[in-house]
């Protein structure tokens, strides 16, 4: 009797290891070789996200500009951009806190710290606030194997394309 219940057991086990096998491999059928899976694609729009934050607090607008969208990418040359100077507007810890995906296109939810010294507002005020801590949602969009931040500019709030 105790022979017949270790044997059922195994069974069992073996029968719970054949689906689980069985649906893993459908979840890949489907797939076109060189895709990436939804666990993948969300690792890269974190970590896109994060450099780029990187590269916005330390001030390298030339490495920022091959974040953002290939539509401003198309109108805006790298140069011009690039030679831009953001000083008046200084950003510190960035933090990307959660991302939420929609297809082809992501909110990107990120906590910073910023400062503004010295901004001339289109108006012609002059706008300077102290360091303080700000939570943002950004769009991405995924073309091509790659994750992209559509440009917004803040003074007018307007973007070449949006998605």
């Amino acid at each position: 009797m105790i022979r017949i219940r270790v044997l059922l057991n195994r069974m069992a086990h073996l029968v719970i290891l054949s689906v689980i096998l069985a649906v893993a491999a459908c979840a890949t059928i489907n797939r076109p070789a060189g895709e990436l899976s939804d666990t993948q694609t969300e690792a890269l729009l974190k970590e896109r996200a994060t450099e780029i934050w990187k590269a916005q607090a330390s001030g390298n607008r030339a490495e920022m500009y091959d974040f953002y969208d290939p539509f401003f990418r198309a109108r805006v040359k790298k140069g011009f951009f690039a030679d831009k100077e953001a000083e008046y507007i200084k950003y510190y810890n960035p933090e990307v806190l959660d991302v939420d995906i929609k297809g082809n296109v992501a909110t990107v939810r990120v906590k910073m710290e910023y400062e503004i010294k010295g901004l001339t507002a289109p108006d012609g005020r002059k706008i300077d606030q102290p360091r303080k801590e700000n939570i943002t949602n950004e769009t991405w969009l995924f073309i091509d194997g790659n994750w992209y931040r559509q440009f917004i500019d803040y003074m007018s709030e307007s973007s070449i394309a949006n998605y």
